[in-house]
């Protein structure tokens, strides 16, 4: 199971400061990393305990191209899903994992919990192996985007089983583990309830 440990610093003016513990998270076997900015803190954590395994970046077409389907164990999106705008967007993407990720594969997501006519702003320490910390800074102002964890919820649900999920102070942890079957007339609702809700919402 994966502990993830949050404490809030201190709060300064709007700016929220909070501390996660990655230190203790292990990612064995093929492991896809989804985002605009990785910052080095996915690397840093996999290659402790990966010698032999394959680590890829997603960024782009480019990048896309290269990506195996049915090859990964793992897919992480460390607070790069809320960079896409519109819930169709992140639908796709989601399918797209899917695809990447063996059975019974998983997906960790960490990012923010914002919805719409909220803001947010924080300062976010990283506590990753070997002591070594990584500080990052988001920031959100637009208040017509809806990033909660309800709605990522929503999105995952045809697609991956939730195993975990955490939210403290305006950020959330998710783990989905794949399933094998997603073609039930439960998860065939949901998915079309969901494009009707994208098609509402762009």
């Amino acid at each position: 199971m994966v502990k993830l440990t949050w404490g809030i610093c201190k709060e300064v003016s709007i700016i929220k400061e909070i501390v996660i513990n990655m230190e203790n998270e292990i990612f064995r076997g093929n492991l896809l990393d989804v985002g605009t900015d990785n910052y080095g803190i996915i690397y840093n954590i996999y290659k402790q305990y990966n010698e032999d395994s394959n680590l890829e970046y997603i960024n782009g077409a480019e990048e896309k191209e290269s990506i195996k389907e049915g090859y990964y164990d793992n897919c992480i999106l460390l607070f790069s899903f809320s960079n896409i705008f519109f819930k169709k967007n992140r639908m796709n993407l989601i399918q797209e994992i899917y695809k990447y990720l063996k059975n019974g594969g998983n997906v960790y997501i960490w990012d923010i919990d914002k919805k719409i006519k909220e803001t947010f702003n924080g300062k976010i320490k990283i506590l990753l192996p070997e002591e070594k910390v990584k500080n990052i800074s988001i920031k959100d102002l637009n208040v017509l985007k809806d990033s909660s964890i309800d709605t990522t919820i929503k999105l995952l649900d045809p697609y991956f089983e939730i195993k975990d999920l955490k939210s403290s102070d305006g950020v959330y942890y998710i783990k989905g583990k794949k399933k094998i079957n997603t073609n039930t007339k439960e998860d065939e609702k949901r998915k079309e309830e969901i494009n009707e809700s994208t098609i509402s919402s762009h």
